[in-house]
């Protein structure tokens, strides 16, 4: 699935929420179910799955190897994944749920346990459980190695569909230049990474003074780059901490505008061939204030502008485009606005062009 978009949830609370995520779009719910492994617990995974299918939501298992392990084999010692029956039983239990449709799996814990030889465990990984007829794996990781992530993500190796990088979350970038060269590297690489909006774009917004327009700048910019986006806590209704709303109309409003941003960008990432498929070329990589960049496949072209400051600031942008005049608007945070030769971008303005 290209692009994936996941919700983190927890699965005693979907069957109430089915309508809401259908209305958002979403394309994969995932839950973290196993602190037991047990035949009530299975029974009711195997029921959600079947009611998510009639949906066209995949549920998605987290599954913490090391800990797993450890409750099939119904054992509290450490985990020797050097044994080749332990292995043998874990590879069993994912080929059993997925012999029972299940067909998402999100996998933890797994690189300090490879330790001992992690390219041939990840190699017998894929040849044991992840192939599979529509079947998605991701990756949990922490590392700024791009040859590792490449190994692990690019489809030419056949490992996992993607991968989630918990350091993402954890640097502290000052430098927006520096940021965009991180993102492009991992974009040029064809690295499938699954992102959360909480990256490494939070450190250049506003959250206190323009709440909406920081959170779906960075949203904006996250969902049109290419790979998946693990949604959480409800941050699609964007009721940020920061803010102190003095009556119900200001939520409702603020919630419905946020909730209607999420929703258009889950059916441009779903639906937009320039985004599913495209490649990615960054321009003004030089400037301190603006992430911007192109989505091309074939004759298809998405354009993303996003000022990370809280000034107007101009974008020259009759060199980058021959074609300027077959663009027009996709979205933004603003408001409905026409192309021009030189861009004027308002204080954290995300706005897209498509042709």
């Amino acid at each position: 699935m290209q692009n994936l978009v996941l919700y983190r949830e927890n699965y005693s609370q979907i069957n109430k929420k089915i309508t809401y995520y259908k209305r958002l779009g979403i394309h994969g719910l995932l839950i973290n179910p196993f602190s037991e492994i047990n035949e009530k617990i299975i029974e009711e995974i195997f029921a959600l799955n079947d009611l998510l299918v009639k949906n066209n939501i995949k549920l998605f298992l987290q599954m913490d190897i090391e800990q797993s392990s450890k409750i099939l084999l119904e054992s509290d010692e450490q985990i020797d994944w050097v044994n080749p029956k332990i292995r043998t039983s874990f590879y069993q239990f994912i080929n059993y749920l997925k012999k029972h449709k299940l067909k998402g799996f999100y996998y933890t814990n797994f690189e300090k346990l490879f330790a001992d030889d992690f390219y041939f465990y990840i190699r017998e990984m894929a040849k044991n459980i992840f192939l599979g007829e529509d079947t998605l794996s991701i990756g949990q990781i922490n590392s700024d190695e791009l040859a590792y992530q490449k190994f692990l993500s690019n489809t030419n190796y056949q490992n996992f569909d993607y991968i989630y990088n918990k350091k993402n979350s954890k640097k502290n970038m000052t430098d927006l230049q520096e940021v965009k060269k991180y993102f492009s590297s991992i974009q040029n690489e064809n690295i499938r990474q699954i992102f959360i909006t909480d990256n490494l774009l939070k450190n250049f917004i506003n959250t206190k003074n323009f709440p909406f327009f920081s959170h779906s700048l960075v949203t904006g910019v996250t969902f049109l780059l290419n790979g998946g986006v693990l949604l959480e806590n409800f941050e699609e209704l964007g009721i940020f901490e920061n803010n102190n709303y003095s009556n119900d109309h200001k939520v409702l409003d603020q919630t419905n505008k946020t909730f209607d941003f999420y929703k258009e960008l889950i059916n441009i990432k779903t639906n937009i061939e320039a985004i599913k498929r495209g490649t990615y070329r960054e321009i003004f990589a030089n400037d301190p204030d603006i992430f911007a960049f192109i989505r091309t496949y074939e004759d298809k072209k998405v354009i993303v502008f996003a000022n990370f400051s809280q000034k107007e600031v101009l974008a020259d942008i009759r060199f980058h485009f021959i074609d300027i005049n077959d663009f027009k608007y996709l979205l933004g945070n603003y408001g409905k606005r026409k192309i021009a030769k030189n861009l004027l971008l308002r204080p954290y303005e995300f706005i897209a062009f498509t042709k």
